[in-house]
């Protein structure tokens, strides 16, 4: 299959993929995986995963939890709950609260992994629109012109990979440094992994005989070989790798379909169908880092009755990656990290709903991540404090937690910090400045 048909096919699949600009440099952390199947060379883990809260969620009703006095308060941060409701599971607290059809959900959730669980309080967005929030918060950028944090990853540590970025949403900008693939119809794939059949269901449909297309195989490795001798240059020796891998990238496909369930969960929350596709594309060993998107959260109307069943959403998501994760096998091999464009305003406009706060929170779980703790925080009316940057407690003459404190800290546990790469995109936090989240 040649690379114009290989995205075509993607296209009618409800799939996009981004093509890379080549950076020079061989890539790290390859190395083969006896608990995944024998590819010449395995990403050995962890899967990152980048949940995306669209729209601004509203923390003070999860994590960062601000209660009112009663249904007469006229100050309530939130109605929905009242102070003597909010609970702890170890040191992180949370409303006990849920919605009709699960009305423990939060106590359920947070005393069954606040042990894996790192939340990260008043973090300063510093905007309020839906673009930049969402850029910075996955970028660590608030003006234009960097990849997301799961790109970089991806580019680092899978460039040729076919789908070793693959997004349902959310921000994933990659300025051309890794290939992308959009995903919008997960039944489609199998089209993709068996472009030689008439019909991706009947492996007898086939357009040529196994001698053809054995071939066609050995033909296209030839060429590449040929093509690699002839090239000297680092960065023209990856361009033709790329296109090697984006011409044989079904052959890899084809394993992601052997690792997908039967049917898909059909169930009301798409979270649950977009962790089935990217726990099979990590075990099938094509996917590196992935973006899971759940929007709703722009609640500037009936903010209670809306917003909450979706983060309601968001914890059985995250309940059944870790579910699932442990009965395939992988364990604690991924790291999960959920946030938001922003925050929700304090207290309740005239038609019952939040309007738009910078203010935010982030929350963090698996390997590498430290559980049962939470940094940083916010006042009652859900005001940023600041934090001495070397200890981080708080003190009036510190400084707010923001993304690129978050990436920096990130980057390290990702492995990517001393890449070449990350000179193009450098975080800018100045000496002194420096925050250890992950201690």
């Amino acid at each position: 299959m040649d690379r114009r048909n290989f995205f075509k096919l993607m296209s009618l699949a409800g799939l996009a993929a981004v093509s890379p600009t080549v950076f020079a440099g061989r890539r790290p952390g390859a190395i083969k995986n006896p608990n995944l199947p024998p590819l010449a060379e395995t990403y050995s883990g962890p899967l990152w995963v980048f949940l995306n809260a669209g729209g601004g969620w509203d923390p003070t009703s999860l994590c960062d939890p601000k209660g009112g006095k009663g249904p007469d308060d006229p100050e309530a941060m939130n109605r929905a709950f009242t102070f003597d409701q909010i609970e702890a599971a170890g040191n992180i607290k949370y409303p006990n609260i849920g919605t009709m059809e699960s009305p423990t959900a939060y106590q359920d959730f947070f005393q069954k992994h606040y042990k894996r669980l790192r939340v990260i309080n008043g973090l300063d967005m510093q905007t309020n629109g839906h673009d930049s929030g969402s850029r910075h918060c996955w970028s660590g950028r608030l003006a234009e012109g960097y990849p997301s944090l799961a790109a970089l990853i991806a580019a680092v540590h899978g460039h040729a990979l076919p789908m070793s970025y693959l997004s349902f949403g959310g921000f994933d900008d990659t300025q051309g440094q890794v290939a992308r693939t959009r995903s919008g119809n997960t039944a489609a794939l199998a089209r993709i992994a068996y472009p030689d059949r008439a019909n991706p269901e009947d492996e007898n449909s086939l357009f040529h005989s196994p001698v053809a297309n054995d071939l066609i195989r050995k033909a296209q490795e030839a060429r590449k070989e040929r093509l690699l001798a002839t090239e000297q240059l680092p960065r023209v020796q990856n361009a033709i790798s790329n296109l090697y891998a984006s011409r044989t990238g079904s052959n890899e496909l084809k394993k992601l379909q052997q690792y997908l369930p039967d049917e898909l969960d059909n169930g009301p929350n798409p979270l649950r169908r977009q962790i089935q596709v990217a726990l099979a594309a990590f075990r099938a060993g094509i996917t590196i880092s992935i973006n899971l998107d759940i929007g709703g959260f722009d609640t500037h109307g009936n903010h209670d009755e809306s917003h909450i069943p979706r983060l309601v959403q968001i914890l059985d998501g995250l309940d059944f990656l870790w579910t699932e994760a442990e009965m395939q096998g992988i364990g604690d091999n991924f790291v999960v990290l959920c946030g938001s464009d922003f925050g929700r305003t304090p207290g309740y406009n005239d038609t019952n709903g939040k309007d738009h706060h910078s203010i935010t929170s982030l929350m963090m779980m698996g390997k590498g991540i430290g559980g049962n703790k939470v940094i940083g925080g916010s006042d009652e009316r859900h005001g940023a404090y600041s934090w001495d940057p070397k200890t981080l407690q708080q003190s009036e003459s510190g400084i707010h937690i923001e993304p690129r404190h978050v990436h920096a800290n990130l980057r390290r546990l990702a492995r990517i910090d001393g890449h070449d790469l990350m000179k193009q995109f450098p975080i800018a936090i100045e000496k002194g400045d420096e925050m250890d989240l992950l201690a």
